[in-house]
């Protein structure tokens, strides 16, 4: 699971770090989890938090104000969009394309054009999935094989880790 929070420089611009240090603390301790990962920005004040709640659960993701006080119970799952089937029907020789540096995964070229792909598409090897970008450097994702698009699991905006599964393709002659 993912919380973010930040909010524009108004009020939350007087907070201090340690204020905003202490406001994480109070929350990574409510958490219904494992923490696996803490982000402080001063500034903008942004909070990054990760933590696990189960192994096979996709992480949903809440936004709240920086302001605001922690959570007493956890955010409402995320609903699963119809771009990630459920793990167990996963068809045989499914090639999995992970990221290759951590960065922020982009699913298509631009705010607002169509995606690269979308599931059920075939792609050909050299065929461009994605972009994560990483130091403001656009990485592009390509397809090793040629296939159907199974699965699509990381979010448009999302910041990914290394060897993340983003994609799945199903081998296709």
């Amino acid at each position: 699971m993912t919380t973010e929070a930040s909010e524009a420089p108004t009020a939350a611009a007087t907070m201090t770090v340690e204020e905003l240090r202490a406001q994480t603390r109070l929350l990574a301790g409510e958490l219904p989890g494992t923490l696996r990962r803490i982000t402080l920005r001063a500034g903008g004040i942004s909070v990054d938090v990760e933590w696990e709640t189960a192994p096979a659960a996709p992480a949903p993701v809440a936004v709240l104000p920086a302001s605001a006080p922690a959570p007493s119970a956890p955010a409402p799952a995320a609903p699963q969009s119809p771009a990630a089937p459920a793990e167990d029907a996963a068809p045989a020789g499914l090639v999995q394309v992970t990221a290759p540096l951590v960065g922020t995964y982009y699913q298509a070229p631009s705010p607002g054009a169509e995606p690269f792909v979308q599931v059920g598409d075939i792609v050909e090897p050299g065929t461009q999935l994605a972009v994560v970008e990483a130091m403001k450097l656009l990485n592009s994702i390509t397809a090793d094989v040629r296939g159907r698009v199974h699965a699509i699991h990381a979010q448009d905006g999302e910041v990914v880790e290394y060897a993340q599964p983003l994609i799945d393709l199903v081998p296709v002659d």
